[in-house]
Parts: C-alpha cells; sequence; structure tokens
C-alpha cells in the first residue's frame, strides 16, 4: 500500500518536471490571431502566404514575429506587425517546472505569446483613383541597400 503511494508521488514528481508551465496554459506552439478590418472582405496575407478575407480567426506561431497585410481593391495596402514575447506564464517553472520546464517551454514555443493577438484595421480609400501603388510585401522582408 505505501510502495503505490510512493510511485504515484515519484510519477507527479516526474510529470511536473518533465512539462512547462507555459506550454501547459497555452496549450501548444500555436496562437489565434484574429485580424479584423473596416470594411470587411480585405484578403489577409501572413507572412507571405494569403490566409483568407477578414474577418479572420487563423493560427500562427508563437516563437516567431509575424508581418501582416491587409489588401482590398480601392483601398491602400495596410501593414502591421505582430511579435512574439517571452510569455510570463514561464515564471511558473521557478515554482513547479525547474530548469526542465523552462527548456520545455521555450524550445515548444510554448513559453511564448504573440502581441497584438487582435490586428483590427480602418482601411483608407485609395485617393485620385488608384493611380499610386501600394507598397509590396516584399518591402517589409528585405533590408535596404548597404551604402
Amino acid at each position: 500500500m505505501a510502495r503505490g503511494w510512493h510511485t504515484m508521488a515519484a510519477l507527479t514528481v516526474v510529470a511536473m518536471m518533465t512539462s512547462g508551465c507555459a506550454t501547459i496554459v497555452h496549450l501548444g506552439s500555436n496562437e489565434e490571431l484574429s485580424v479584423s478590418s473596416e470594411p470587411p472582405g480585405a484578403t489577409v496575407v501572413i507572412d507571405g502566404t494569403e490566409r483568407g478575407v477578414t474577418p479572420l480567426a487563423t493560427k500562427v506561431e508563437r516563437k516567431k514575429d509575424h508581418a501582416v497585410v491587409l489588401t482590398k481593391e480601392g483601398f491602400e495596402e495596410n501593414q502591421s506587425r505582430v511579435e512574439s514575447h517571452i510569455s510570463w506564464w514561464i515564471a511558473g517553472n521557478v515554482i513547479l517546472g525547474g530548469l526542465v520546464g523552462i527548456l520545455v517551454d521555450v524550445m515548444s514555443g510554448g513559453g511564448y505569446t504573440i502581441e497584438p493577438d487582435k490586428v483590427a484595421v480602418t482601411l483608407k480609400p485609395v485617393e485620385g483613383g488608384g493611380s499610386s501603388p501600394a507598397p509590396s510585401l516584399s518591402s517589409l522582408t528585405q533590408s535596404p541597400p548597404i551604402p
């Protein structure tokens, strides 16, 4: 009888030491990003991949920054940035998860969160009938030339 209790206690300690607080709370390495626009119906491109039209809820990796571009005919292109940050939940590892828990959180991506998790944009109509082109998506990802 006592042996069973010791086994259960040991398994509980092992489970706590091999899981990360933030990974448990966040349920994985992806987070939902909500994207809306006024007017609705704008095409949403995240990191160069079309994801749908607004309003939209889509999963993105917590562990990296994201470029969000909204386009709609007759309106200027809108570019936003969503940034990855260390989650405060990772601090729970100091109490429960220890070094192993911190490593699990960082490696799995569960130790991060994105900010903002909602992108809400009011699109501006193109002035003068759309004669000037909007900046391209590549301008978000390319470095300026070195003089």
